[in-house]
């Protein structure tokens, strides 16, 4: 167990919503054989903005703070709920996590709740989530309508459990296309719906076509569509309001944390497996908060960690087939000199209990497999998930120890991972897809590649920040100011309360 400790005067990073273990007031159960045990609510204690002005300055506090009051005004009461797949795991519940305690710390009613769903209707969404990420379908046409009966009924019974605890001022903000069937029934209700779609690309609308086909019927209903970023909704939807809400990161979750200053994230990685001790290290300094890591890491490799001084070039994702880790392993393998000493970190949550997530890893296992001595210098991580805080933490050490971070998807949302090491200061290479190319400027705060499957310019930008550091570190340094300008949690938080005003006064 090794002890690891943050800046003193930021908040304990622990401060994560935890679900309140009851049912909604005037829930009813529907019994299905299928059935997982009922989704509860998620606790949203109000966070003061005070905390987050250390990094945004008192003017952008206040303004943000202004504005939920103006909001809070407007709303006279009325609840806004939040629906969405899951508590805990995905980008979708660290933002919410990370923003929705504002709102509730500035007097505005906020409830957040998640879907209740067997596996299968888990398996099917991820289906429809590749079919929208613009990849090649696992399923064809028809198999998306056989699995519509399933998802309606699933759908309709969440909104049976769902609906009663509401009223008809009430605004609801579904997030993404797992709580889009959710959709008719709250409008039914008198609800005013507002659906969020983190995903989507606005590339190979060809390959989406279908999942937007299959969501057509129920997001048609919603009041106003909102996206990360613009072009992401094709043409053929209704004409209904839109909205662009770039998402942030939370400069004080454990994954973004600082680091106190005596503290080195070598021996962090040292501790979960991650490289080797170094011998003679000074023992960190320990401030406000002590943050144990108990658990090493689940490491794929062929030999021991890293050496202890070797350049780290890492990948943060999810073991997902839109992160194209197989072909970061390729790139790395094949066009990364193998004379700078790096080794390639591809990191990611345990898959145990995620059968597509299990599939994926054992994909990245054959890759590796095949590269033979190559493969000395590639690393398949998975970081243990029983402790939110504690798996954050391990990301936030990894990512500040290393000398080139990746994203090198083949659709995203809008990349977030590319904002957590930006905003730590790592050079990132990126590919050009979703919103990584509204956080990432070519040259200045990045390189992007001309292609997401450009496996030789891949492993060309990693040698050129391997090669000459002084570029790299400017990269890096360009990159926290952008994200410090424009993807910290302030500007989040005060672009959904201008919906929410907008919303309080058009839909009532």
């Amino acid at each position: 167990m090794h002890k690891l400790s943050v800046q003193a005067g930021f908040r304990p990073p622990g401060r994560a919503p935890q679900a309140r273990g009851r049912r909604l007031p005037g829930s009813r159960t529907l019994h299905s054989p299928a059935r997982t045990p009922a989704a509860p609510e998620v606790e949203l204690p109000g966070t003061p903005l005070d905390w987050i002005e250390p990094f945004v300055g008192s003017e952008r506090t206040e303004t943000v703070r202004d504005t939920l009051h103006g909001v809070r005004e407007l709303l006279d009461g009325r609840t806004v709920w939040h629906i969405s797949d899951n508590p805990v795991r995905g980008g979708v519940a660290e933002l919410l996590r990370a923003n929705l305690p504002y709102l509730a710390g500035e007097g505005i009613s906020t409830r957040w709740t998640t879907l209740d769903g067997p596996p299968e209707f888990r398996a099917f969404t991820k289906s429809l989530y590749y079919r929208l990420c613009g990849v090649a379908p696992e399923a064809d046409a028809a198999d998306l309508e056989r699995g519509r009966r399933m998802y309606e009924r699933i759908c309709a019974e969440n909104a049976a459990r769902l609906v009663p605890a509401m009223d008809r001022r009430s605004i609801v903000v579904v997030h993404d296309h797992q709580t889009a069937g959710l959709i008719p029934h709250l409008r039914a209700a008198g609800c005013t719906v507002l659906w969020r779609a983190h995903i989507g690309t606005a590339l190979r609308e060809d390959l989406a076509a279908g999942g937007w086909d299959f969501l057509h019927r129920y997001i048609s209903c919603a009041h106003c569509h909102i996206t990360s970023y613009p072009g992401v909704l094709p043409a053929g939807l209704p004409a209904v309001d839109r909205r662009v809400l770039r998402p942030s990161i939370d400069p004080l979750s454990p994954k973004n944390v600082p680091l106190h200053p005596g503290t080195d994230p070598s021996r962090l990685l040292a501790a979960a497996g991650l490289i080797e001790e170094e011998a003679g290290a000074p023992p960190g300094r320990h401030a406000l908060t002590d943050l144990l890591v108990r658990q090493p890491a689940r490491v794929v490799r062929d030999g021991g960690p890293a050496p202890a001084g070797a350049p780290l070039v890492t990948q943060v994702s999810r073991w997902d087939r839109v992160k194209d880790i197989p072909g970061v392993i390729r790139g790395f393998a094949e066009y990364v000199d193998p004379a700078f000493g790096a080794h390639l970190l591809l990191v990611g949550p345990e898959t145990r209990g995620d059968r597509q997530a299990e599939r994926v890893f054992a994909e990245c296992r054959q890759v590796w497999a095949g590269l033979g001595r190559r493969g000395r210098r590639v690393h398949l991580v998975q970081v243990p998930t029983g402790n939110p805080s504690e798996h954050a933490l391990t990301v936030n050490a990894i990512q500040r120890r290393s000398a080139v971070v990746i994203q090198k998807s083949l659709a995203e949302g809008f990349g977030l991972t590319v904002s957590e090491a930006a905003w730590k200061g790592r050079p990132v290479v990126a590919a050009p897809v979703g919103g990584i190319r509204e956080q990432v400027e070519h040259g200045a705060t990045g390189l992007l590649l001309s292609d997401p499957r450009d496996l030789r310019g891949l492993g060309e930008a990693v040698n050129r920040l391997l090669s000459d550091r002084g570029y790299a570190e400017e990269l890096g340094r360009g990159g926290h100011e952008r994200v410090l300008r424009r993807f910290l949690t302030d500007s989040s938080v005060l672009g959904f309360a201008r919906v929410l005003s907008d919303a309080a006064q058009r839909y009532r």
